[in-house]
């Protein structure tokens, strides 16, 4: 019999036993204190007899006894363990739970939104299901059986100390050790131990050139931000795969890296092959590969998008709108949020080509969709009507429309500072981000008081969650300096702009080393908000156009490239040829 109907049964006959035992206990308590109408009523029961009582009181405490034993032991004869896979997984969940909460308190990993956080930890439910299926199946072998055992029971302690020590004991095992590799880096992507799992993962490829251990190995890679890492494991892969699912997925990847380390020709011809060979996966299935087609067209739309070619990027966000529309009509739950997303991105191209109707009709849309997801699910979706308010305010901002932006601001910050006081580490950010947007606001409406205290509230919780992550909040924290540097620089307090500048400068240099393509593009502006306090204290311009030189040395957007050139062609004339 399933645990869960075993445990009705199980409740209700013990309340019917405990109504029954109080009635008992009631009559005895009437008859000792000897009420005449009860005493009277009573004896004239057929039934009534103090032995019948005692009896009865004594089957029902015993009955009430074997109930509870019932209960404990019989679920499909299995003592110790859950018996259904919904209980087993339930287990695993809690598991996983505490593993990942203990590695943010660390400050290990960075906090995630609920969706994200319940989406990973679905994901590795199902990794460490597959990871069991396949030791199980070498449990002829002595150690193979004790890390099924291991895994079974989610004692990932004790099968991270057998893994171990199966992969040290296998090093001369060519043969084997990759795959031991593999599994170490499982379990300690299962325990959140990310370095420990990224060197395993990059051991076992480069020691076997498995592709399964590849894909894995670049995948995480990239989840980390080590784009050159992931790249050089993602390119001998298409040189292995001939399948065109496989190929497709790992072009896609390679399209997102390429696009975020500028290799602009490379990112679109890595969108392109994706995409025509979802295609073509979509004529025979489309059920399964429409929305692999959607995703796509987004992505190539980005790359389009950033590199001005607006009206091809239009084309493909429509195409993609439409997709997503179609496959919400069959299942609105899944795919109204790619609606979401799609609107999204064009009511940005439309206000990149001052199209702001459009643009409005489109942020307009997007957020009845997020509310209309939230009004279900909450914990999911009301971050993401917080940012499409964000978005809609900029929008309202950019066209002087200060009242709307400010009530849009207003009502995101209130949304997230909500979310924060359950998730303070996943929502807290927002809230920073939102105070940010707000105080941009101010400074345009020259509430200069408003926006400094707006920023400095800002960079208060940028540095506190920097303190438990720093990898993860010290370029906010830089970011916001520089936002603040900037606010004193245009009131005239260069000063004091010059020391939030340089302490954001100083924040960032050593993790701009570490990866100039993930933190470039912000130590641009740092530099660049330097040189424009220099201009505006005085000092001499050769100082200023070192540190604009050393701006434009930095940035990887084009953009932000062609501006400070710009700037330095208006005040460091010598530099121009």
């Amino acid at each position: 019999m399933p645990r869960k109907l075993t445990k009705s049964i199980a409740v209700v006959v013990q309340i019917v036993l405990a109504i029954t035992l109080a009635a008992i206990l009631s009559l005895l308590v009437g008859l000792i204190r000897g009420d005449p109408a009860f005493l009277k009523w009573i004896y004239a029961q057929p039934w009534y007899s103090l032995w019948n009582l005692a009896w009865a009181t004594i089957a029902i405490i015993v009955l009430m006894i074997a109930v509870a034993f019932w209960q404990r032991f019989s679920s499909n004869g299995r003592k110790d363990q859950p018996a259904t896979r919904e209980d087993l997984e339930a287990a695993t969940r809690r598991m996983l739970e505490g593993f990942q909460e203990s590695a943010r308190q660390q400050g290990l990993i960075p906090a995630q939104t609920d969706q994200a956080r319940d989406a990973e930890i679905t994901r590795l439910t199902g990794e460490l299901r597959k990871l069991q299926e396949q030791v199980a199946a070498r449990s002829s072998e002595l150690p193979e059986a004790q890390l099924s055992k291991l895994l079974e029971a989610r004692d990932l302690d004790g099968a991270l100390r057998l893994k171990s020590q199966q992969v040290q004991d296998r090093r001369g095992e060519v043969a084997k050790l990759p795959r031991d590799l593999f599994e170490l880096g499982v379990i300690h992507e299962l325990r959140f131990e990310w370095s420990q799992a990224l060197a395993a993962y990059r051991e076992a490829w480069e020691l076997g050139k498995d592709p399964d251990h590849g894909f894995q190995y670049a995948v995480f890679a990239q989840k980390l931000n080590h784009f050159k890492e992931a790249i050089a494991a993602y390119e001998p892969l298409l040189l292995i795969y001939v399948d065109p699912p496989d190929r497709a997925d790992t072009l896609n990847n390679l399209g997102l890296l390429y696009y975020d380390t500028q290799r602009l020709q490379e990112a679109e011809e890595a969108y392109g092959e994706a995409l025509s060979t979802y295609r073509k996966l979509a004529e025979a299935n489309p059920d399964a590969w429409l929305s692999y087609v959607a995703t796509t067209l987004n992505n190539i739309a980005d790359l389009y998008s950033g590199t001005q070619r607006m009206k091809e990027a239009e084309e493909a966000y429509a195409e993609a709108l439409a997709i997503n529309r179609k496959l919400a009509e069959a299942n609105p739950d899944v795919y109204l949020s790619g609606i979401a997303m799609t609107l999204n991105n064009l009511a940005i191209l439309y206000r990149a080509t001052q199209r702001l109707q459009e643009a409005e009709e489109a942020y307009g849309e997007a957020l009845s969709t997020y509310r209309k997801l939230a009004e279900a699910n909450p914990d999911a979706w009301l971050s993401y009507v917080a940012t499409t308010l964000n978005n809609i305010a900029d929008l309202y901002s950019g066209t002087q429309r200060m009242k709307e932006a400010e009530e849009a601001y207003a009502e995101a910050l209130a949304i997230r500072r909500n979310l924060a006081e359950a998730n303070p580490d996943a929502y807290l950010p927002g809230v920073a981000t939102t105070l940010k947007n707000i105080a941009d606001l101010y400074s345009d409406t020259q509430r200069i008081q408003q926006a400094e205290q707006a920023y400095t509230e800002a960079l208060a919780i940028r540095r506190n969650l920097a303190e438990a992550n720093p990898d993860a909040y010290l370029p906010y924290v830089a970011m916001t300096l520089n936002n603040l540097a900037d606010l004193y620089c245009l009131t005239g307090r260069t000063q004091e702009a010059e020391t939030h500048a340089a302490e954001a400068e100083g924040i960032l240099d050593p993790l701009w080393q570490a990866n100039p393509e993930l933190h470039g593009n912000l130590m641009a502006r740092i530099l660049g908000t330097r040189a424009e306090v220099c201009e505006a204290s005085k000092k001499p311009a050769a100082e200023a156009c070192t540190l604009a030189r050393r701006a434009l040395a930095a940035a990887y957007d084009p953009a932000l490239k062609q501006a400070i050139q710009q700037h330095i062609d208006r005040h460091c004339p010598e530099s121009q040829g």
